[in-house]
Parts: structure tokens; sequence; C-alpha cells
């Protein structure tokens, strides 16, 4: 009898240990994915909540995917707050060293870039770059996106591409805080009834960013607008937040 019940816990404990084992590789395999919340709020754009994905290749490549969520109606119908803007994207991230390289194709859908009456999907397509760099005591960021019109709402309808990119280099006085630039410009580029090229915005100011546990992070920069012409403010703020949530 007392063979039988060792036999029996020899048993148990091998497919418990291979259970566990079994698990420990799941729970393994899905720490190689990623989402993350990033919300944002500016002075020109308003409110915009952001998520980013990540899933890796291999040790210095992942593929990435991001969803941004505008909810500024002057994106869309401002009387019923309709045809809101929406970006979906892909991208691969290469890790080199202390940088992380980030090229992305996105498509926007809406009747932003396409000027019509209501919402096309794919109305514009939307190259990107960003690029983030960090030791001990620097950090840098930068981002370029490009926004073509691929569709026309009507035949009569007005398209328009945009240029938009910002840059920020900064100091880690610690583990917490870091301190730095910040430079970010929003340029309508082409319009079909020939326009010439506008800025919508160019800020230029200063950041503070605090670094939290699980790599969260919450940055605020602000600073005078250097082109107002268009009827944006003298003046700016942008805030946004990073959150990863798993």
């Amino acid at each position: 009898m007392k063979k039988q019940i060792l036999i029996l816990a020899t048993a148990f404990l091998g497919i418990y240990n291979g259970t566990s084992q079994e698990s420990e590789k799941v729970e393994k395999k899905e720490k190689n994915t990623s989402l993350v919340i990033m919300p944002i709020h500016n002075s020109v754009a308003g409110f915009s909540n952001v998520f980013l994905g990540t899933s890796e290749i291999n040790k210095k490549t992942n593929f990435t995917f991001y969803s941004i969520f505008w909810t500024n109606p002057n994106f869309g119908t401002p009387a019923a707050g309709s045809d809101l803007w929406l970006e979906t994207g892909v991208g691969l991230g290469f890790k080199l060293n202390k940088w992380y390289i980030n090229p992305g194709l996105g498509l926007a859908h809406g009747k932003f870039l396409s000027g019509g009456k209501e919402t096309l999907i794919g109305e514009g397509v939307i190259p990107k770059v960003l690029a983030l760099y960090s030791n001990d005591v620097f950090e840098f960021e930068t981002y370029v996106a490009y926004y073509k019109a691929a569709r026309k709402g009507s035949s009569d309808a007005i398209t328009k591409d945009y240029l938009l990119n910002w840059i920020a280099p900064g100091v880690k006085f610690n583990k917490r805080v870091s301190m730095g630039a910040f430079y970010e410009q929003f340029v309508r580029t082409r319009t079909t009834d020939n326009l010439n090229e506008q800025s919508v915005y160019q800020w230029l100011g200063g950041y503070v960013k605090i670094a939290l546990n699980n790599h969260i992070w919450f940055r605020v920069a602000a600073g005078p607008n250097l082109f107002t012409d268009s009827g944006t403010s003298k003046e700016f703020y942008k805030v946004q937040a990073f959150i990863p949530i798993n």
C-alpha cells in the first residue's frame, strides 16, 4: 500500500512539475507582448487617446501596431461630434544599443484629409518614424509623420496633406525626474486649391518628465507658439502620460 501511495505521489509531482514548467513558458511567452495607453492633451488638437502594442519577433526586433482616437470635433462634424478622425497602423521596432527606431505606416479614417461631408475609410496614408534614445544621463525623442490624402470626399472636395514632427532632447537629474527642450510643428503642405504651405503651429518650449514604477511616465511641455497666423494661440501646452497595462 505504501508503495502504491509513493508511486501515485511521484506521478502527481511529475504532472505538477510539468504543468508548472509549461505555465512558466506560457507566462514568459506572454511577456514578449505589451500594450500601452498614452492619453495626450494639447492646446490645439485637444484630447486624444493612443493605444500602442508590440509583439517581439526577436531580442532586437518587434512588431508594432497603434490606434489614435482623435476626439476634437473640428476633425469631424462639429455639430454632431461624428466622423471623428481615427488613425490605425503597423510598424517594426529595432533596438540598436541605446536607440529604439520604429518606422511605420498608418491609415487615416474620417474626412479631415479627404474634405468630404462624411467618413471615408482609408482617406489618408501616413508614413512615419519614431526614434528614442536613453542612457543614464540623456534622453532624446523625435517623431515625423506625413499625412497624405488618398481619397476625395467628392469631385469638388478640397483635399489636404500635413506634416507633423517634434523633437525633445533632455537630461535626467535622477531616475525619477528629467527636463529638456521641446519643439513641435504641424504644417499644411498641400491643398488641391493650391493654397501656400502654412504652419498650423510651431511650438518651442521646455518639458518636465516624471518617471514612476512599472515604466509609467508623465510629461508636461509648455512655451510660446512661434506661428499664430492660422489662428492658434500665442502659447501652448502639451500633457501626456505613458501607461503600460500588461
